[in-house]
């Protein structure tokens, strides 16, 4: 199988991909591949993958989170402890490019997916494993949710209020941007087997993911010794540049840099503050850093977010309203670049789910196929790709393997 033109938006098609990876990351990158066009085929558990129960719950009782990150993909249950489930798992690999997965080594070895093994079994199959601590090092057998890994990182230690304690971000961003690095390296390695014709291990781990996105701050200890504080909306290296409440709401707006804070106080008419000397510098507002902020509180407190926003839009200087989730997912931009799609649910209703990040040529930018519930295009899938017969299928059913 190959990929064919690049500037399609479906530029994954004929790219078959098994993805019995579990939560969030391994889903999400499938996920991923499939909006892009390849065939996602989903291998769970006959107990299902255990995001199925996760909160919230919509009202046709599926997990909003397994929605989240399993559009586009095929489902089947197999049950890998069983060696006729790990033959029949072999049998769908005979006939795909890409295997996803996020089992702990020992559990993964227990299953018949040891990487060596399949290497040598599917010279032309891209491994991708996705684990909690990385490939090496003594934690590498143990498990890990994102929430952990914001703490392991020490990114919780700079977030939160100054003066409260540490605080867990809203968003599972070290699982998804996993899944985002996944998805990267499993295009490296299609990219390389164009021209080696051998498939190869992808690895990425939370752990990975974490520390990958201490970005400046994790170089800024490497080169000066210096660790970033809790402000809370605010940042510890810049004044000011954080959230501020207005008569009617909130904004999120300051100065990135010294020109910028000319521009701001321009716009909120205060020449005083652009006029003075100590404050000309982000090194003197940071040394003045409570006063600069509890000035800025007074100022934007006199006017409404509107007024704010159309004023210092005007005048060059970035801000944002805070928006909650609804306000963010009804937004015309946010609609305008289809950040939020519909699929068919299956019961004559539209399903509205998120959309991809990124956009390749002119589209189609997401698969219009919903998430699979538990199972359901096992008999498609034994039959088509592994190449099952009928009573085969039946035999497998009543052994409790599929």
């Amino acid at each position: 199988m190959s990929m064919i033109a690049p500037h399609s938006g479906r530029s994954l098609s004929g790219i078959r991909v098994i993805d019995v990876s579990r939560v969030l990351a391994g889903p999400l990158c499938g996920q991923m591949l499939a909006d892009m066009g390849a065939d996602v085929i989903k291998v769970e558990a006959p107990t299902g993958d255990e995001n199925r129960q996760w909160a919230p719950i919509a009202d046709d009782g599926e997990s909003c989170n397994f929605m989240s990150v399993n559009r586009g993909k095929r489902g089947i249950t197999l049950n890998l402890k069983d060696p006729e489930g790990r033959q029949v798992l072999y049998a769908l690999l005979e006939q795909a490019d890409v295997l996803l997965y996020s089992f702990l080594p020992g559990t993964a070895a227990t299953l018949g997916i040891d990487p060596a093994m399949l290497r040598e079994r599917f010279p032309r199959l891209v491994i991708c494993g996705i684990s909690a601590f990385g490939a090496q090092g003594e934690l590498a057998d143990r498990p890990g949710y994102d929430a952990l890994f914001q703490a392991f990182s020490g990114i919780m230690s700079f977030t939160g209020e100054r003066n409260g304690g540490p605080v867990r971000s809203g968003v599972s961003f070290v699982d998804m941007t996993t899944g985002i690095l996944a998805y990267s390296g499993v295009l490296t390695a299609l990219m390389g087997r164009e021209q080696t014709q051998q498939g190869t291990l992808v690895h990425a781990s939370l752990l990975e993911t974490a520390v990958f996105l201490l970005g400046y701050h994790g170089v800024g200890w490497l080169s000066t010794g210096a660790l970033p504080r809790r402000e809370g909306s605010g940042l510890w290296s810049l004044v000011p540049y954080q959230v501020f409440a207005c008569q009617d709401g909130e904004v999120l707006t300051g100065a990135l840099n010294d020109s910028t804070w000319r521009r701001l106080c321009r716009c909120v008419g205060r020449p005083d503050l652009e006029n003075d000397p100590d404050l000309a510098t982000n090194a003197g507002r940071l040394a003045r850093r409570d006063e600069v902020i509890d000035e800025f509180k007074r100022i934007f407190a006199s006017g409404t977010v509107a007024e704010w926003m159309a004023r210092l839009e005007a005048g060059g200087v970035p801000i944002a309203p805070l928006h909650t989730i609804a306000q963010a997912l009804t937004h015309p931009q946010s609609l305008a670049n289809d950040m939020v799609v519909e699929v068919d649910s299956g019961n004559g209703a539209p399903l509205k789910l998120l959309g991809t990040g990124f956009k390749v040529g002119a589209g189609p930018h997401h698969s219009p196929r919903r998430p699979p519930r538990l199972g359901e295009h096992a008999d498609e899938i034994l039959r088509d790709i592994a190449g099952l017969s009928a009573e085969r299928i039946q035999a497998l059913r009543a052994r409790g393997v599929v």
